[in-house]
């Protein structure tokens, strides 16, 4: 497979790229309120736990809805076990999320990766069909790196 490229510019419409850019990156993080993680915008949560960590990186990734091809419920679910199970057999540690719009007429079930540099969070996006993964570095100012 050749390394995939991110750009900051994306084929989408930009009715769909404002769209992933407003959306609320929830994760559900035990014994605290839920962290949201927003595109572009410092979160101290996340820094805190990059921080403590020896890969200081992170990527938030769903396999719901590929290609932006709205599936059914019971789709997504499946394709979120198997997300899960994908990464668990290859050793990654993740907390469960949601990302949703503000309105929360729309939600996905996600995952926040620990460790997964943006190389290899756009190979598992692609991997997983995703227009988009949100990435952070160590400066926990999350950002999305484009598929499409």
């Amino acid at each position: 497979m050749s390394p995939i490229q991110s750009s900051n510019t994306s084929q989408l419409p930009a009715a769909l790229q404002q769209a992933y850019r407003a959306a609320l990156y929830r994760v559900d993080a035990e014994g605290t309120v839920s962290p949201t993680l927003r595109v572009g915008e410092r979160s101290d949560w996340l820094h805190q736990q990059l921080s403590q960590r020896s890969t200081p990186a992170a990527c938030y990734l769903t396999a719901c809805n590929p290609w932006g091809v709205v599936l059914s419920d019971a789709a997504n679910a499946e394709r979120m076990t198997a997300l899960r199970q994908a990464l668990g057999s290859n050793g990654w540690q993740y907390l469960n999320g949601c990302g949703q719009d503000a309105a929360n007429q729309w939600r996905e079930d996600s995952v926040l990766i620990w460790g997964m540099d943006a190389a290899t969070a756009l190979l598992w996006g692609q991997q997983w069909e995703q227009n988009a993964v949100l990435w952070s570095a160590a400066d926990a100012v999350p950002q999305l790196l484009w598929l499409r």
